[in-house]
């Protein structure tokens, strides 16, 4: 019973270091409303699946300073991050 407990606590903690890293089919909305290690951790996903590794720290900043301001304007706000290049 109580290593049930211990398990399911476990796996609740893990899942909760998830909540709000997003994917490439995250919208402008949902990432400007990301805090900035969201957005990081957010554009660092989204460069391994399009490259197949990690990106730098380099590489991650100026991606995310690219997505910043492709998804400033109202326009955009519907649009998938993965558009920002």
């Amino acid at each position: 019973m109580y290593r049930t407990a211990a398990v399911l606590a476990a796996v609740g903690i893990g899942l909760a270091g998830c909540a709000g890293i997003g994917d490439k089919s995250t919208t402008c909305k949902e990432f400007n409303g990301m805090s900035q290690d969201s957005r990081s951790a957010t554009i660092a996903n989204v460069l391994k699946a399009r490259n197949g590794r990690n990106g730098s720290t380099s590489d991650v900043q100026s991606a995310v300073q690219r997505t910043i301001a492709f998804c400033e304007p109202n326009a955009n706000q519907n649009k998938v991050i993965d558009e920002a290049g």
